[in-house]
């Protein structure tokens, strides 16, 4: 999820490596010359190698496994999109920009918006997928019933659009005429849409962001001493019920008979109940712990560019420059880790697909959890309801 604002450091000679002392200054340009940083070259063209890897595993596995295809993960297979894209074309693109290729105009620009496009749609993912975890938590009911794939499908589309209408304003006319025939970030992009670009994919979405996960945390422990009040009442109805007898004997053996069941009932409802809501849960914190590594990779490079924005004069060393667009480059990489390691449907469809490409069967997968708790709750009670008819 690479962005244009990476090519900045073209205002700074960077020919000497990574300990270059220079500066980022615009009276600077005119005596610097556009140099290939192979160190930076060379670290850019291994983090292109392991986005285009670990990704292109993220969306096989989503297509080749089943049990994948549920509608968190749409927007996961969305954020490995993009980030598939800046492997093969956002961090080549910015190589390039790095030596003021290509000399076109409206090529140079093409790269530049391609690189926001990216950023600015996995951004949109982020903040769609976060909002998809707050109505789940916060009305599951209403979730469940009216969420479906075609509308997530709907929602990710809606992301990308929008993403490539903001992302390819440069494109349309929002930047400035360069003097010099050279893919210079500071020479053909607009400062004015920076700060735009700033408020809109970074500030927005990050306090949006903070405001949902707050939320759903004060929402999740208001529910958990819900349900453990109601399993206490139940305890204590059940103990009270449990102690009276009734002079009928027979009777009272059959009403016995009909509170267990229904106590088991009132117990299967709750475990499955409290089994759901931890899964929502699970699902809610791994997705808090992707977006903020996401905030952490990418916001040192926006507010830098915001800030010579508003101070044109200020220096940034070329060296603090390669460093952030190192480290927003290397979220596209990083991500499919997380993928691995926070969410376990993932982890096991990843395992199982890099043995088999080495060649090595993988062990027998354990009977999976039941996707559909509703269903399974229904068919529970069904069988309850069933059995205490009888019984009566």
């Amino acid at each position: 999820m690479s962005n244009a604002t990476c090519l900045r450091v073209n205002q700074s000679d960077l020919g000497d490596g990574w300990h270059n002392d220079s500066t980022l200054s615009p009276a600077d340009d005119s005596d610097s010359e556009v140099r290939l940083n192979v160190p930076y070259a060379l670290l850019e063209a291994t983090v292109a190698l392991m986005a285009i890897f670990g990704n292109t595993l993220v969306i096989v596995a989503f297509k080749t496994e089943r049990r994948l295809r549920r509608r968190t993960n749409f927007y996961i297979v969305s954020l490995a999109s993009a980030d598939l894209l800046v492997g093969t074309l956002g961090i080549p693109f910015a190589i390039l920009a790095s030596i003021g290729i290509p000399r076109n105009l409206h090529a140079c620009l093409f790269t530049i918006s391609l690189l926001v496009v990216l950023c600015t749609i996995s951004i949109f993912c982020l903040v769609a997928v976060s909002i998809d975890r707050y109505w789940a938590i916060l009305h599951p009911l209403a979730y469940s019933r009216n969420m479906r794939t075609k509308t997530t499908l709907y929602i990710i589309s809606m992301c990308w659009l929008v993403g490539s209408i903001i992302g390819f304003l440069p494109l349309f006319g929002w930047h400035e005429d360069p003097t010099e025939d050279a893919c210079l970030f500071v020479k053909v992009m607009n400062y004015d849409y920076l700060v735009f670009l700033y408020l809109v994919t970074i500030i927005i979405p990050a306090v949006l962001l903070l405001a949902f996960y707050m939320h759903i945390y004060r929402v999740i422990v208001k529910q958990r001493k819900q349900i453990l009040s109601v399993n206490s009442i139940d305890s204590r109805f059940t103990a009270n019920l449990a102690s009276m007898e009734d002079s009928n004997i027979a009777q009272s053996m059959r009403c016995s008979k009909r509170r267990t069941k229904k106590d088991n009932c009132n117990g299967t409802m709750l475990r499955v109940l409290r089994a759901a809501q931890n899964r929502e849960v699970k699902a809610t914190q791994n997705l808090s712990v992707i977006v903020l590594f996401f905030m952490i990779c990418w916001m040192p490079l926006h507010t830098i560019n915001c800030i010579v924005a508003f101070c044109p004069q200020c220096h940034i060393h070329a060296p603090v420059m390669l460093f952030v667009i190192t480290l927003s480059h290397l979220n596209s990489a990083l991500n499919p880790l997380l993928y691995a390691y926070h969410l376990k449907d993932f982890r096991a469809a990843l395992k199982k697909l890099i043995l088999s490409i080495f060649g090595i069967a993988p062990a027998v997968p354990q009977p999976a959890e039941c996707v559909n708790c509703i269903s399974t709750l229904a068919q529970q009670q069904q069988q309850q309801h069933h059995q205490i008819f009888h019984v009566a």
